[in-house]
């Protein structure tokens, strides 16, 4: 062992002088002092090869629309280590699938009394995301058999109370660990008629954070004003770049659909046009910023169906066709229209799809956005919506 000077940094990393430490108190202190090692061509291979690791890792993330780093769990005393940000999650099982953490988180966030109150509620008053907890149990029940083994574990086609739920809990991580999950947001998501609404701002919003993009949530800079003046939803930042775009979020309510009163009418409900709300949403438009509507249709999904033929995309083209979204030859106001139908909970027991989309671009926008590798991003994040990847498996595979 080298020797220690008296007014070193003692080696035990307590932050106090040699001197004033373990020389003081005369303990014993088998830490060696570690000299810079030397380059040699072995180091430089494992070097190397935990570069193109990392290489590896961050391309499996960006083909899962994910370009964030999520940690990579480690193992501790015969449990799982996860983290999200700064939050440590220690003592979770060996062989938990990152699936079957983000479902655990989502459900603490919810918090027990919110849990005890769905268990005592009537069952046609019980929130959907509830619902949704006690149906994938029973799907997990249900396909862990020998046909879907897959490694230590099994895999299976989600249904839809298990995408729905899923999709839910990637989401609510993902604001998490790149941003962070306003309070309103988890007392609207607890609340028997906000849910819809918010669930689908937390959607858009988490589709910003893996981007890679920061976000502020302007409920939050009005909180406890009595009156509050018309804005977007959020404002994402590129954090490369410092543009700031505007987001708008609506979502169209259905008839008997999530917690919805009445009955839902497929023939009528298709029918139904979105103007109104993309009249709606142009009213929160700021100023100076490009602004990006996004609207939900809620609608039950067409898998396997042509694009062009799904009814609710022949809705849409019908009112561009009908100069809906027409300025008159001025800038168009909006930067583009998102329309999904992210709507797993048609599907309840049966497999579903991972949802629709489509995107009305302006050709003419007010303001351009200029960060050049949005357009990639954006559309990437976009088509792997509903998919989420077990990053575990992504990262070590």
């Amino acid at each position: 062992m080298a020797k220690i000077g008296r007014n070193n940094p003692c080696p035990c990393g307590s932050g106090k002088k040699y001197k004033k430490c373990h020389l003081l108190s005369g303990g014993s202190l088998k830490t060696s002092i570690i000299k810079k090692l030397k380059s040699t061509p072995e180091l430089e291979r494992i070097r190397q090869e935990l570069e193109m690791q990392m290489i590896e890792r961050r391309k499996k993330l960006v083909q899962a629309g994910v370009f964030i780093d999520f940690v990579t769990p480690t193992h501790f005393r015969g449990n799982k280590v996860w983290a999200l940000s700064s939050r440590l999650y220690p003592r979770r099982p060996k062989k938990e699938t990152f699936h079957e953490f983000i479902i655990y988180v989502l459900k603490e966030e919810l918090g027990r009394d919110w849990w005890i109150k769905q268990m005592e509620s009537p069952e046609d008053k019980q929130h959907f995301i509830y619902r949704c907890f006690i149906k994938h149990y029973d799907w997990q029940d249900k396909n862990k058999i020998p046909e879907n083994r897959y490694g230590e574990g099994w895999r299976a086609i989600p249904d839809g109370y298990s995408r729905a739920l899923i999709s839910l809990a990637f989401d609510v991580c993902s604001l998490i660990h790149a941003v962070h999950l306003p309070e309103i947001f988890l007392k609207k998501l607890r609340n028997y008629i906000e849910y819809q609404s918010v669930r689908y701002e937390i959607a858009v919003a988490a589709l910003f954070a893996r981007m890679g993009y920061k976000i502020k949530f302007l409920d939050e800079e009005f909180v406890g004003q009595k009156t509050q003046p018309k804005h977007s939803e959020f404002i994402a930042t590129n954090p490369g770049t410092g543009e700031e775009i505007a987001v708008e979020v609506k979502s169209k309510e259905r008839e008997g659909v999530l917690h919805k009163e009445g009955e839902f009418n497929k023939e009528k409900e298709f029918r139904s046009s979105v103007a109104k709300l993309y009249r709606h949403a142009l009213k929160q438009k700021p100023h100076g910023k490009p602004f990006i509507i996004f609207i939900d249709m809620n609608l039950p999904l067409s898998p396997g169906a042509n694009p062009n033929d799904i009814p609710w995309v022949k809705a849409v083209t019908k009112m561009r066709d009908n100069a809906t979204f027409a300025t008159r030859g001025k800038p168009a106001p909006s930067n583009a229209i998102l329309f999904t139908n992210y709507s797993y909970h048609y599907g309840t027991d049966q497999e579903t799809s991972s949802g629709e989309w489509l995107i009305e671009e302006s050709g003419n926008p007010e303001i351009l956005i200029k960060s050049p590798d949005f357009g990639e991003k954006f559309i990437t994040v976009l088509r792997k919506y509903g998919d989420v990847p077990n990053i575990d498996m992504v990262i070590n595979t």
